[in-house]
């Protein structure tokens, strides 16, 4: 079975669960079990260090952090097209699945590093509404450039097969003459924009989680009730990042003027409020 088919398997056994989820848990229990829980979702677009981040922020003690469950390409894509989407899949299931996971585990707090939920972030205020949510980000360039080196953008793409500007977007009639570089770009600027006037501007730099131990410990550990010592963090920056293996693209001070010119067009207003320039 190929990983399409696969994914296209898992997408119907987890509307068949929201249907059966909807009737046999009750809203109530769930609710209070949250109540006795500090939750947090730390979401971004994908290639921008969640999986690193989760791997870290699970070492603390009693807490449970995941990265990405499981695949939610098509969630995603359906409330990136669809706000009610969002909401159903949260509030009818989503919100029931972690209950479900979660429940037996002698934890106090549950977080998620979780790319695939970014369009979720509204209804995630309001399914959770004493959660913290927190905006992850990595420069443009980098990520635009680890995104080239996979299928994301191309066409029939099953991650991004449905995502594209929408009206009213200023690239909503240039979008089928746009070179694949130009619309990682906007994928990353129109998914970063989002996410920081959803999360009220509360970014945290993937550069500086891994760079600086004062800022990981102000900008993540202490909003999300974590502790997670020096020592540990300075021999978790050591290992891999998840790093693409082979880049199509050169690195981005190699990138020609006809591709820094383009990102600075696409990219620049947002590279700006994200704190890249």
């Amino acid at each position: 079975m190929c990983i399409r088919d696969r994914y296209a398997r898992s997408s119907v056994v987890l509307r068949k669960f929201i249907v059966y989820a909807h009737f046999w848990i009750k809203d109530r229990t769930v609710d209070e079990f949250f109540d006795n829980k500090k939750v947090f979702f730390i979401l971004s677009i994908g290639r921008s260090g969640t999986k690193w981040l989760a791997n870290i922020l699970n070492k603390a003690p009693r807490a449970y952090v995941t990265h990405e469950p499981f695949i939610e390409t098509i969630p995603h894509q359906e409330a990136f097209n669809d706000s009610k989407k969002a909401e159903e899949y949260v509030l009818k299931f989503r919100k029931k699945e972690i209950y479900l996971r979660i429940r037996t585990l002698d934890i106090d707090i549950y977080g998620e590093v979780n790319s695939f939920l970014r369009r979720h972030c509204e209804v995630l205020r309001k399914a959770f509404p004493n959660a913290t949510i927190l905006h992850l980000v990595r420069d443009g360039r980098a990520v635009v450039r680890s995104m080239y080196s996979r299928e994301t953008m191309m066409p029939g793409a099953y991650d991004t097969k449905y995502i594209r500007p929408k009206p009213g977007d200023r690239f909503f009639d240039k979008w089928d003459t746009m070179s694949r570089f130009e619309k990682l770009c906007w994928y990353w600027a129109v998914e970063n924009q989002y996410l920081y006037e959803c999360c009220n501007g509360r970014v945290i730099q993937f550069e500086k989680i891994i760079a600086d131990y004062e800022y990981f410990r102000e900008r993540v550990l202490e909003p999300l009730g974590l502790s997670i010592p020096k020592e540990v963090w300075e021999k978790e920056v050591q290992r891999s990042k998840n790093v693409s293996l082979q880049y199509k693209l050169p690195h981005w001070k190699e990138w020609d003027t006809w591709m820094k010119e383009r990102f600075w067009e696409i990219c620049g207003e947002v590279m700006r409020k994200l704190g890249y320039i």
